[in-house]
């Protein structure tokens, strides 16, 4: 089965993780949305999205599905169960239909409706929604990932806390470290490393030849995509992959893109003084959007550094390509392309992005193409007006 995954209106309310990438790339609990199905159903996934990111289709799609949802098994039945020219909808909205639509063609209109209920996926509406819904997607995808393999043993010289299954793939180095499945699993990737002195509770994931550096504290509902670096105190964080947060200071409630450095010492406020709600910065109404959360720390989009003993105050929210340094609490809204701190900013030039780019993959031994120029060029042009 050839499965399309299409963005939906929404898109814009989950930036600035969906700048460089579909919302099918989007990684939480220890997938991307496109790998999740790939694994669920389908033989081949392909996007639709915006232009500047939209992949050649190679083959026509037997159903297309809004990328941002977490399945559970009766979802995924019903896709496979849909029929030519027939919808899954859950108040008005369509999730899934049989056919080769784009999914905004006025057509779609005149597909039956198949209504679905509400408990048989979770969508991910807005930015912070990546951490807040995580535990879902451990709990999902975990079994999905363990399902007919066999781990590796655990070294005696770790400790093992609760009943949890964990589950240790090929060339993980760990010693000396505490695994706690009270609350939730744990599934370490192939080529991780757990360095001694490390406490680790699940739900988590971490991902291929990642590195958690000695004495690191990782609570719950923890996702580190592949390639990432983490040291210190983590909480609910989800990485995207091939960043590093490699020394002390906190994260929590927090979601941090691709190609992003923190710096030593770096801590981010995820709970206001008065305990309050928070407001979160939203793209797509260009505003501080009211939420029902208590809990949200740092947002911070693909491509992003802080220097050491960087603060960020509740909920804040980093765009791509940003540089920041400098005392105190920067605001909670940082425009892509921004450069500087609590004194104030400046412009990040296009060409010092790219060659901090550069060099960043090359370090990980990946190239920079034509097409990650294209794309940050691309996006530097259109958040112009945040900046000004």
């Amino acid at each position: 089965m050839h499965i399309r995954l299409f963005d939906g209106k929404d898109r814009e309310h989950l930036l600035p993780f969906v700048y460089l990438r579909p919302v099918a790339d989007v990684f939480m609990g220890a997938l991307t949305f496109r790998d999740r199905w790939k694994h669920l159903l389908a033989d081949s996934v392909s996007v639709e999205t915006v232009d500047s990111l939209q992949e050649s289709e190679e083959s026509t799609p037997d159903r297309c599905v809004l990328a941002a949802l977490l399945p559970t098994t009766s979802f995924v039945e019903a896709v496979q169960s849909l029929t030519p020219n027939q919808k899954l909808v859950c108040d008005g909205l369509v999730l899934a239909y049989h056919g080769e639509l784009p999914s905004n063609d006025p057509a779609l209109a005149s597909y039956q409706s198949i209504s679905i209920d509400q408990s048989a996926f979770t969508h991910i509406k807005h930015s912070w929604d990546i951490f807040l819904c995580n535990v879902h997607a451990l709990a999902h995808d975990i079994p999905l990932l363990s399902k007919n393999r066999i781990s590796n043993a655990i070294s005696d010289t770790n400790l093992t806390i609760g009943v949890g299954s964990i589950f240790i793939g090929s060339q993980v180095n760990m010693e000396g470290v505490t695994l706690n499945t009270t609350d939730g699993p744990i599934f370490i990737d192939e080529g991780a490393t757990i360095m001694e002195g490390s406490l680790l509770r699940g739900p988590l994931y971490v991902g291929k030849n990642s590195v958690i550096k000695m004495s690191t504290k990782v609570y719950a509902n923890c996702s580190i995509g592949p390639s990432v670096k983490v040291g210190g105190e983590i909480n609910n964080v989800v990485f995207f992959g091939n960043s590093n947060k490699g020394h002390d200071g906190f994260l929590g409630n927090a979601v941090i893109g691709e190609w992003c450095n923190i710096g030593a010492g770096t801590d981010a406020s995820n709970l206001k003084n008065d305990y309050g709600l928070v407001r979160v910065w939203d793209y797509a109404s260009g505003n501080f959007a009211k939420t029902d959360l208590q809990f949200c720390g740092l947002l911070m989009g693909d491509h992003s550094q802080c220097a050491i003993q960087t603060t960020f105050n509740t909920a804040t929210v980093v765009g791509i390509c940003c540089n920041l340094f400098g005392h105190g609490f920067p605001r909670q809204f940082i425009p892509s392309f921004s450069r500087g701190g609590a004194q104030g900013f400046a412009e990040n030039r296009l060409d010092k992005v790219i060659e901090t780019a550069i060099a960043m993959k090359k370090r990980r031994g990946i190239d920079f193409t034509s097409a990650d120029h294209d794309r940050l060029q691309d996006i530097f042009q259109k958040t112009a007006s945040f900046r000004n």
